[in-house]
């Protein structure tokens, strides 16, 4: 346990798929959902240690060897600079639910992003102008739960962001869509109300003057 607590509490690197705002469904659908975060790892021995480390305290890390070639396209953003032939993602879980209880987690132990401001951490969970995109820069800290056959879970805890690169949703190129616009003929909004017709105008006119009752 010495090691993991001495060298893995914090994960440190570039941040992808972080989804903390939101819970996002687990793997195993029956689990319901989960927040999580992940972190690339450059360095091979690093990745060899924290693998050996999860192991010798009956964790089983979420370890995930790319080759460097293939991470833009997998992750959408550039690979880190010091990467060489591969990198290692290590994704942190945390689970919405309270073990087997089924309770939600109280909001006090649910995982947020932090970023510095001065001396000072700010909580920018719910800033949809900061919402952490793939290629940021942070820390993953470990949140581990020590059972009592001496063995160890570990799920994500915080995510402090130190370069935040901000998720942007890409214009769908749907947006534009209006049904029936293919005819060239001007769409009506559902937002605009039918303009009355003159004959049925000067009609209700009509029937107005024959039910209006003079003051005179």
């Amino acid at each position: 346990m010495s090691v993991f607590k001495e060298k893995f509490m914090q994960l440190r690197g570039m941040l992808v798929y972080v989804c903390v705002t939101k819970p996002v469904n687990c793997l195993d659908k029956d689990r319901g959902t989960e927040w999580k975060a992940g972190v690339v790892l450059t360095d091979e021995d690093q990745a060899d240690e924290f693998e050996k480390a999860c192991t010798a305290i009956g964790a089983k890390p979420s370890l995930k060897k790319v080759k460097t070639t293939e991470f833009e396209s997998i992750y959408k953003c550039a690979p880190p600079e010091e990467a060489e032939r591969n990198v290692w993602v290590v994704t942190l879980r945390k689970n919405t639910k309270l073990g087997s209880t089924g309770k939600e987690v109280p909001e006090l132990y649910r995982p947020r992003v932090m970023q510095r401001e001065g001396n000072m951490l700010v909580d920018i969970t719910n800033d949809p102008e900061k919402i952490v995109g793939n290629g940021s820069l942070g820390v993953l800290s470990v949140d581990l739960f020590e059972r009592n056959d001496g063995k160890a879970n570990i799920y994500l805890k915080n995510v402090l962001v130190e370069d935040l690169k901000a998720y942007k949703k890409s214009e769908s190129s749907g947006a534009d869509y209006v049904p029936g616009a293919e005819f060239d003929i001007p769409v009506q909004s559902e937002a605009e109300e039918p303009k009355e017709k003159p004959a049925e105008k000067s009609a209700a006119k009509e029937k107005s003057a024959k039910t209006t009752k003079s003051p005179f």
